[in-house]
This record gives C-alpha cells, structure tokens and sequence, in this order.
C-alpha cells in the first residue's frame, strides 16, 4: 500500500477488534480443534432474518460479526481488516472508525434480509456470519477516502513470483462488482454477498458522518511535508475520476432499483412461514434452537435443520401429529403417559426405508393456532435415535444395521407466523435510504473526503506520481 494511505499511529482499534475475533473464534471453535466453528454457535449467534420480528433476537446482529466459519474464513477476514483497516482509522478517528465498522456490520445484515427473495426461502433461515460485512465498510470507506493509492499484488507461492501495482480504486471496484454480479446471478453458494454488498455501500454513506476538519488537516499535513520545496508537479486530490463514479455510479444504481423493487411489495414470497424457537434438555444440557418452516413443505424444513437433536425432536413431534394438526386448529390438547410406534422414513445414500420407534409421550400440554401448527407447547417424551451403518453382505450387497438409542427430551416450543413479505419491505427500505446516501457521496461529496485521490492538481505535494 502506497505510504500516504499508511497509518503513522498505531492502529490500536484495529488490532483490538482482530484480537477480539481471534478470542471469540478460539471459544467457538475450541470442541472442534480449532478447524471450524461448533454449530451450537452459529445456531445461537448466526444472524437469521425469519427471526427478524422478534426484537429477543436483535443481538444477532452483533453477534453474526463476530463468529466465523473456520480457520481460513477468520484468517483472510482478519488479513483484509488489517491491511485496510489502519488508513480508514487514522483518516476517521478511532470513535467515529468503531461506528463506522458495527454500523456497517449491522447494515449487512439489513441488505442480506432484503435481497434474500433473490435466493429464496433457505435465505431467510440459514443463519449468516462472520465479520465480511463490516470489513466491506471498511473497504467502501477507503475507496472514497484513498481511491488514488497503489495496491501491490503478489502471487509468491507460485515456481516464478511475479507483482503487480494496481490502483486501489480498480481493485476495490471489481471486487464490489462481483459481490453484485454474483448475487444476482445466484452464484456465490453459501455465501451472503448482498451483506458483503450492503456492507460495502454502508461504509460510503456513512462517511457524512466524516470529521471534514480532520480530513482537511491531513490533506495539508501531506501537502507541507518535506521535501514540498523540491518541485512543483501533479498530486492527486481532486476526488474520483469520471470512470470510477460511473461505475460505482451504475452498480448503485442498480442496488437502489432492486430496493425499491422490494419496497414497493413485488417481490413476493408466498406461503405461510412459522417461526418457532426451542429450547430443550439433552443428555442434561440445555439447548436454545430454532427452525423456520414454510407450509406445507414441513418434512423439507425439518430435515434441512443443522442441529441433529434439534432436528430429531422435531421429526418426532411431527410423526407423532403434535408439531402440525389440521384437525387442532385454533384448540389445545392435553397428554399424559401415552406410549406409541412412529413410522419414520431414513434414506441414506441409495438406501431408503421406513423404520419404526418407540414414541412415549410423558406429559404434553400445546396449544396450536389458526393453521393447526403449535404456537406454544411444553412437555416431556422419550424416544429413540436411529442410527444405521450400511455393510457388504452376500453377493457384495449392502445391508443396513440399525442401532437404537433411547433419549428423553425435556422441551418448550413457541412459534409465530412470520410475513417475510414485511420483512424485506422494510428493510428494502433502509436499503433504499444507504443506498441513495452512498450515490451521494461518490457523485457529489468525493472531493471532500478523498484524501488521495484519481483526479489530477497541480500544486506542491511531496507525494510520488
């Protein structure tokens, strides 16, 4: 990185949010040596848009940025903040730079829960992390503020090491396309990049927020620096150049139309959407979960659930008509000491059957709403966990062994029906309003903020050109 956009103070808050990353990642990732995060974590911490509605659920959204996949995903987020981070907090300050990386956290995971129509129904539930959203801030706050600057590029670990200079304002630009281009055309997998897209546009509006007499000092700190009596030649000032506002211009554009697209209701997501939370004793510990299920489509959604003794309690409930009774809609039913057979249905690779297990149902009180799906149930049962092993028999055939294992659940269930269409109307809506102030800032206010910028002035500046 070109030495004007380097920090000359130690970038104390950017050290400080990595080592808290690095903690956190430590305790989360601790049962599975470190390789990855447990699932109990993201269960709990993950943002999840479904759970939007619920304001107990609200802390996800700070939680989400600290937690991360697996070693890499912390190891390149971490990387990035670094080498960005330190110019973007010695040009903001450290107070106005924290709010500029949690606000900017926060606004991702807005923009994920708007455009998560584009995706589809698995969108809303499968929980986001990591702190990619926050670091994009980052990176749309140094476009604007270092856009002039070089970026040295090395590839090493190839047979013939070779570098390249590329000026950051190209880099920082394909890089925000394709976050764009990628999730338009569902191809970036499990990754959110509408929230790496939001983040990114976060970070450049909300340089309004800017101290402008700060910038300005640093503007002539850098222009009276020796050796400024040397020679009179170009620096580079003036803000961004006209490619780069046309096309950041163009992808917010985009960005803004696709919010008002959704502000105004059309994109639509039909069917009715329950949002239940768990919680649950297993094996004496106790666990808090939740699951989003679209009617009819229950089997789907329950077998789409990360957490096996989640998913398991689920099953059960369902085989045993105590999850979703057409025929309860609106009542409550009340059991006690009642002992059954479920048939439940297991494929395993090419293997398909239905196996039966014992269901007893100790005690069970629910009560179930207009739909026949349970808003609020508590009980105890026991059961048994399936577990199979295919092995080679006669003839190199496979055969199942089926192992049984007796469990009890000592388990709360609450749900409500959840309007995903409000959801993304909502938040389209404060997508819309970064949007518009992020296309404000690259068109109109630029010049003010940049401190090393694309376009050309002539006076004294020590800077090399």
């Amino acid at each position: 990185m070109a030495g004007a956009a380097a920090s000359e103070r130690k970038p104390a808050v950017t050290l400080a949010i990595i080592m808290l990353n690095i903690a956190v990642y430590v305790v989360t990732s601790f049962g599975n040596l470190f390789l990855k995060v447990e699932d109990y974590w993201v269960e709990v911490g993950g943002f999840v848009p479904l759970l939007m509605p619920n304001i107990g659920e609200y802390y996800r959204l700070v939680t989400s940025m600290f937690l991360h996949a697996d070693f890499f995903h912390i190891l390149f987020n971490m990387y990035f903040l670094y080498v960005f981070g330190r110019a973007v907090e010695n040009a903001l300050g450290r107070g106005r730079y924290i709010a500029l990386y949690l606000l900017s956290g926060v606004a991702a995971s807005i923009f994920h829960s708007a455009f998560s129509f584009i995706g589809g129904f698995s969108n809303y539930v499968i929980p986001a992390i990591g702190a990619s959203g926050a670091i994009s801030g980052i990176l749309g706050a140094y476009l604007i503020l270092y856009p002039g600057t070089s970026l040295i590029m090395g590839w090493w670990f190839f047979l013939f090491p070779f570098f390249i200079r590329l000026k950051a304002s190209y880099y920082l630009l394909f890089w925000f396309a394709t976050q764009v281009i990628y999730g338009y055309a569902r191809a970036a997998g499990s990754t959110a990049v509408f929230a790496h897209a939001g983040g990114f546009i976060a970070g450049i509006a909300l340089l309004l927020l800017a101290d402008k007499d700060r910038l300005a000092q640093l503007r002539m700190i850098d222009r009276i620096t020796p050796p400024y009596y040397l020679v009179i030649y170009p620096s580079r000032t003036g803000g961004l150049s006209r490619t780069t506002k046309l096309i950041l211009g163009t992808l917010l554009a985009i960005i803004l139309a696709s919010s008002a697209y959704a502000c105004l209701g059309l994109a639509d997501i039909s069917g009715n959407t329950k949002s239940a939370t768990i919680q649950y004793t297993y094996k004496e510990s106790l666990v808090r979960d939740y699951v989003g299920i679209q009617l009819p489509n229950i089997e789907e959604s329950i077998g789409n659930t990360p957490l096996d003794t989640t998913r398991i309690l689920l099953n059960r409930l369902y085989a045993a008509g105590l999850l979703y009774n057409v025929e309860e809609a609106g009542g409550r039913i009340s059991i006690n000491h009642q002992t059954m057979e479920l048939s439940i249905p297991v494929t395993i690779d090419t293997f398909s059957s239905v196996v039966k297990v014992n269901f007893t149902i100790h005690q069970f009180e629910g009560i179930y709403d207009d739909d026949g799906f349970l808003r609020h149930g508590e009980g105890n049962i026991e059961t048994q966990i399936i577990k199979i092993q295919l092995v080679y028999g006669p003839g190199s055939r496979l055969y199942p062994m089926v192992y049984y294992e007796p469990v009890t659940y000592d388990f709360s269930v609450n749900s409500q029906t959840v309007n995903l269409n409000v959801i993304t109307r909502y938040t389209a809506l404060a997508s819309l309003a970064a949007t518009l102030a992020a296309l404000m800032v690259t068109l109109k206010k630029d010049r003010e903020l940049t401190l090393v910028g694309e376009e050309l002035n002539w006076h004294g500046n020590h800077s090399p050109f």
